[in-house]
């Protein structure tokens, strides 16, 4: 099935088949050919010749995704066979957050470069959505994220628990709340978060907040807080970043919703009040996700492996 599939995803990238039978540098008659003889030969059309330009049937989209899954897993088995041969080498690419660039994989990295040098680490920073894209197509091995994602199509390895709090300066506390309920920062991301005492944000209706644009996995988590509680609070800004974010919190801009990692990460304000969120919505995790087709090289092994161990020794 797959043995003219260099032929036909040419002609899928170049949607044409006489720019495709340039690439291939064979005349578009031997092109078109072979292609009338592969699709004979699985028995069903692969391109639809009527559009303009040159498109899939739905069989070809299938086809030719199946053909990338093929690609990814025939790279995968030739890196693994040649780093086999020598001393852990290769190359691991990993997508990340800003922030967790920062505050997670800065250390992680440092760390497994001592242990294996000849380990070429890349690091891209963006958005989910983007480096879900970049996984998809195999230029990334690995993403770090907030949301555990499909599992029919990836693995997600929890690295630790990361529980939401409300973070909010005493003027803007609600009077309905008691301060008896805040947080003890000590015990934040500790085993002893789970006996803090926790609050719903139904008094915080009218309180300012501070949100991270939509798209981020914080951003969301927070809209389903206030839907749960059934709250419209005022919106102060919008922005990017979540250190950005407590940051601004922390000057009294407005509260915010904040995890348990990154209250540590930054550090306690002398005024600030931490209130632990009383949700199914609130208990996330951090996951290293990886596509569950992809081939493990020893070198992503070694990575993963590495990354879960600091974060158990660390008690992250």
């Amino acid at each position: 099935m797959f043995r003219y599939v260099g032929y036909i995803y040419n002609v899928y990238k170049e949607k044409s088949f006489s720019r495709a039978a340039e690439k291939l540098h064979i005349s578009q008659s031997s092109l078109s050919t072979t292609i009338r003889k592969a699709e004979r030969e699985i028995g069903a059309p692969i391109f639809n010749r009527e559009t303009t330009p040159i498109s899939l049937t739905e069989f070809g989209r299938k086809y030719i995704q199946a053909s990338q899954t093929l690609y990814l897993l025939k790279n995968d088995l030739d890196r693994y066979i040649s780093e086999m041969k020598t001393a852990v080498k290769g190359r691991v690419a990993i997508g990340a957050s800003s922030f967790f660039s920062t505050y997670l994989l800065a250390d992680a990295i440092s760390e497994f470069r001592k242990e294996y040098p000849e380990v070429t680490i890349e690091l891209f920073e963006n958005v989910t959505p983007y480096l879900q894209k970049r996984l998809d197509s195999g230029f990334i091995d690995l993403m770090i994220t907030n949301t555990k994602m499909d599992r029919a199509r990836y693995r997600s390895l929890r690295l630790f628990d990361d529980h939401l709090y409300v973070m909010v300066l005493p003027q803007l506390c609600p009077e309905q709340i008691s301060l008896e309920r805040q947080a003890e920062f000590q015990k934040i991301g500790t085993e002893e978060e789970n006996l803090l005492p926790a609050i719903s944000l139904t008094s915080f209706g009218n309180t300012p907040f501070l949100l991270l644009r939509e798209g981020n996995n914080l951003r969301r988590c927070t809209d389903g807080l206030f839907q749960e509680a059934g709250i419209k609070p005022p919106i102060v800004l919008e922005m990017d970043q979540t250190n950005t974010l407590y940051s601004m919190a922390r000057l009294g801009m407005g509260a915010a919703v904040v995890g348990s990692f990154l209250i540590r990460k930054m550090g306690a304000p002398s005024d600030a009040l931490f209130f632990r969120l009383d949700s199914r919505i609130a208990e996330r995790g951090t996951y290293a996700n990886i596509l569950r087709n992809r081939i493990l090289t020893p070198a992503l092994e070694r990575f993963l492996d590495s990354l879960q161990q600091q974060c158990r020794d660390r008690e992250i």
